[in-house]
């Protein structure tokens, strides 16, 4: 459970600002921007006057959420408040994290990841968690925020992915006791599955393809890569490889399944999920990155044509699989 002094410490950040500054980290999942939007809807309707930022593209498959077409590139101004969701790092947040900017004004972080790195002023981390959206509803109840229709189903969109539908592990009797409550709020499970998980675009499709048309197996573990030229020539425009890894999980011989994304720098955005008795955040970790134990990722450096082997040489000596 989140420290509730430090709760106590955000609602008051919170409350004694008049303009808030809310950012969601790179590569953002529905977790992340179901926590970012909820707050932002929170705030607003208690007087604030928010800044939703994101220093990357956001996943068309969460366009329904209202809010979502403010979501844009950001750096931080002259704001009271700057509140960062979702991550475990701060190198995930791009342009949107400058300390020199924000200067001495409070920087809040609200995440929930095992492998977190505590680099704000206050640190509202609870581990126990299975979202970050979680956490969020905690703060919007103690900030005495209404939770409308949009308030909830930000907030029920973050707590369905990051549990990949109350499937996870982590998914725990306080899970479902706020997932029920925002049902009562007005949110709607079927449109999350159906938004979320059953629809994606024709570029979408071709990827997830030649996805797994150039997929490998070796010993328990799955992967495949995608180049940046090759995202181009099948129409993805800075998204649409979301999912791809949990499609690569259901192959029954495999433990463990990640996914290399080279974007146009050069770097490369590895994404991995594991079966539940399998824990590969510290694999995470040692490429510099973090997540969950069955749930995690890493922004690795140039060239791709290495990346598959490092990736593979430290899956195998974290975990033996």
């Amino acid at each position: 459970m989140a420290d509730s002094q430090v709760i106590k410490k955000v609602v008051t950040t919170l409350k004694n600002a008049d303009s808030v500054f809310i950012a969601a980290h790179i590569q953002p999942d529905g977790d992340c921007v179901g926590s970012q939007l909820a707050l932002a809807h929170a705030l607003r309707l208690l007087g604030k006057r928010v800044t939703v930022s994101l220093d990357d593209q956001v996943p068309s498959n969460l366009n329904f959420l209202q809010g979502f077409h403010e979501i844009a590139a950001h750096e931080p101004g002259d704001q009271d408040v700057f509140v960062y969701v979702d991550g475990s790092d701060s190198k995930r947040y791009g342009k949107a994290l400058n300390r020199a900017r924000s200067g001495t004004r409070p920087v809040i972080l609200i995440d929930h990841h095992v492998t977190n790195e505590p680099f704000g002023d206050l640190n509202l981390v609870d581990t126990t968690a299975a979202s970050t959206a979680e956490i969020v509803f905690d703060v919007i109840c103690a900030l005495d925020a209404p939770i409308t229709q949009d308030v909830a189903q930000a907030l029920l969109t973050g707590i369905v992915t990051d549990t990949m539908c109350f499937r996870t592990g982590s998914t725990t009797p306080e899970t479902l006791n706020k997932a029920t409550k925002l049902l009562r709020h007005g949110a709607d499970i079927p449109q999350i599955i159906d938004r979320v998980y059953s629809r994606r675009s024709y570029a979408a499709l071709r990827a997830l393809g030649y996805a797994i048309e150039h997929s490998k197996l070796e010993g328990g573990i799955i992967w495949t890569q995608l180049d940046f030229k090759t995202q181009k020539a099948l129409g993805l425009n800075g998204s649409g490889t979301n999912g791809i890894v949990t499609q690569l999980l259901t192959v029954a011989d495999a433990d463990i399944a990640f996914v290399l994304t080279e974007k146009q720098d050069g770097s490369i955005d590895l994404s991995l999920r594991s079966r539940a008795h399998v824990d590969i955040s510290g694999v995470a970790t040692r490429l510099g990155g973090g997540g969950h134990k069955q749930a995690a990722g890493a922004l690795l450096p140039a060239p791709l044509s290495t990346a598959a082997e490092r990736v593979l040489n430290t899956v195998r000596a974290e975990t033996g699989v």
